[in-house]
Order: C-alpha cells, then structure tokens, then sequence
C-alpha cells in the first residue's frame, strides 16, 4: 500500500497544487511548484484548513517548507 496518498491535485499556468496524506503518521500537507520559476513548498495543514490552503497555498509561504529557504538555511 502506497504511504502518500494524493487526495486532490490541480494545475493553474505553470503552477501544480497536490494535497497530500501522509498514511504513516496520518499528517496532510499542500505541495505547490511553479514550473516557471522552479519554487516549491510544503505547508502542513490540518483537515479544516486543508481546503483553503489547497486554494492558495503561496499565501501560506511564512509556515511552508520551501526548497529556496531550506537551502539558504544549510549555508
């Protein structure tokens, strides 16, 4: 049995948005990537907010994992 479950996935321009269950540790997080610029995140979320998230996860970039700021941070 697969660990990540993709619950919802939706492409906008050159932006895909997944929403994601975790089944081992039965977390959800929101994945976006931008072709166009390369930039991808993680946010965390819980069930009630998962569906707003889902709709704009770039206005949740402060609490995101996002692979620009993790590389910064290894420096």
């Amino acid at each position: 049995m697969e660990r990540l479950v993709d619950l919802a996935t939706r492409r906008a321009g050159s932006i895909e948005v997944a929403l994601i269950w975790d089944r081992s540790d039965e977390t959800l997080c929101v994945f976006a990537h931008d072709e166009l610029t390369g930039e991808e995140l993680v946010v965390p979320v819980s069930g009630d907010e998962a569906a707003e998230v889902f709709r704009h996860p770039f206005a949740y970039t402060r609490r995101a994992m996002t692979r620009a700021s993790a590389s910064r941070a290894e420096t």
